[in-house]
């Protein structure tokens, strides 16, 4: 009985970690769904009633390019005064 609890769980792991592709640039899991919009990413979490709740990765390239140039902008206009 041990054994094919052991299997089991095992199983279980093994399906349910899977990350998905989709066409429009999306990536699926069972829960979660990473969007871009707007050149950023965002993550969307599925079923909690009211439809998908996004919430900003905080670590997408588009950002951390952004932030680059704004900080190169502002070396830029320190080293003028």
């Amino acid at each position: 009985m041990k054994k094919i609890i052991l299997l089991a769980l095992t199983a279980l792991m093994m399906v349910g970690c899977f990350n998905k592709k989709n066409p429009d640039g999306t990536y699926t899991t069972k829960e979660q769904r990473t969007y871009i919009i707007d050149s950023c990413e965002y993550i969307g979490y599925l079923g909690f009633g009211n439809g998908d709740v996004l919430a900003h990765k905080g670590n997408c390239r588009f950002c951390k390019e952004r932030r680059q140039k704004e900080l190169e902008e502002l070396v830029i206009k320190l080293k003028e005064k």
